[in-house]
């Protein structure tokens, strides 16, 4: 309780007030039923997942009415909801420095997203990766929570990068150097917006729903990350950030539907750490595919193997990417087929 009074003594003292807002590829096979249809692999080890009826692989359901969206007012990009997009998982870690982190690019058309940008030692990594894929501003920059190999490559981003809005979950856990990031950007930025469950927009064509952090948090900085669900015509996708067995075990038990998808990202690096108890997950909800991201280090320091995962996405039979073997991860979609593979250029 402690902690929670000081992160609103923090908000108010920074912001006064703020807008609130609600592998390497393996030898598997993608998991197959009436609502998926895999087509042939193409040479560079892309993936080609057929047209989605709907939202799972168990069985149909009916996804509960959202509440309604807020309005993306102030956003300059060209509207474009049929386009393409891609999104990136770029490859932040480091073996030398045991270097872990994630930073992911959602790009539709003239819209970019960027979903945390890796530890600070990452930071020009990123902006280098925006800068060869031709990003001109970043109209959202999502920080999911406060773990500096999450938003320590913020201030290098920003620097070399405009940013429209802010999404945080409001809680900086007395991180001194995740208050100067967000104060920093808040005085640039036109909009923040303190994020958490139930909150969600829709941008060119794209639905954001955050799941995660609940309206009564864990306060833990990991179990309080921003898990974001992202839907685009039929294609979902969800990025777990760090949540570990907890919020799992949380989400899993209260808003099981939100988290069937397409393509998942797994939680905490996919460390032995954030998986230990994620059977029950992966059994329940059977994504197409499933991207790890992090860095290659796995001793017990940085979270433990990651072998018991990898064991457990083939027995479900689910196709999954490591960035740190292969290099950035991209998934991209028509809205009714996805592809995924490593990206080379």
């Amino acid at each position: 309780m402690k902690t929670l009074v000081f992160g609103f003594a923090v908000l108010v003292l920074l912001f006064g007030c703020i807008d609130l807002g609600g592998g390497n590829q393996q030898n598997n096979t993608n998991t197959t039923s009436a609502n998926v249809t895999p087509q042939q692999n193409v040479s560079d080890g892309t993936i080609i997942i057929g047209q989605q009826q709907n939202q799972t692989v168990e069985q149909n359901y009916t996804k509960p009415p959202p509440s309604p969206p807020e309005q993306a007012e102030g956003l300059n990009y060209t509207l474009e909801p049929d386009a393409n997009f891609a999104v990136y998982f770029i490859y932040v870690g480091d073996l030398t420095n045991k270097l872990h982190g994630d930073a992911i690019l959602i790009r539709k058309g003239d819209m970019e997203v960027l979903v945390d940008a890796g530890p600070a030692q990452s930071g020009t990594k990123v902006a280098e990766f925006l800068q060869s894929r031709g990003v001109d501003d970043i109209e959202v920059l999502i920080s999911t929570n406060a773990d500096p190999r999450h938003y320590g490559g913020i201030d290098t981003v920003r620097s070399k990068y405009s940013v429209e809005e802010l999404w945080w979950s409001g809680n900086a856990f007395n991180d001194q150097d995740y208050i100067s990031t967000i104060s920093s950007l808040n005085s640039s930025v036109k909009k923040t917006r303190v994020v958490g469950r139930g909150f969600n927009m829709t941008i060119n064509g794209m639905n954001f729903t955050v799941l995660n952090p609940k309206a009564m948090p864990f306060e833990n900085v990991n179990n309080d990350a921003i898990v974001l669900r992202i839907d685009d015509r039929n294609f979902s996708m969800v990025l777990l950030s760090g949540v570990q067995r907890g919020a799992q075990d949380e989400m899993l038990n209260t808003i099981k539907n939100e988290l069937k998808c397409d393509v998942m990202q797994a939680p905490y690096y996919g460390l032995g750490a954030g998986t230990s108890g994620i059977a029950n997950f992966l059994s329940s909800l059977k994504p197409g595919t499933i991207v790890v991201s992090g860095g290659p280090d796995e001793s017990a320091q940085s979270g433990g193997s990651r072998e018991p995962f990898r064991k457990l996405m083939e027995q479900y039979n689910i196709t999954y990417y490591e960035n740190y073997i292969g290099g950035t991860v991209r998934v991209s979609s028509d809205g009714s087929y996805y592809s995924a593979g490593y990206f080379t250029s």
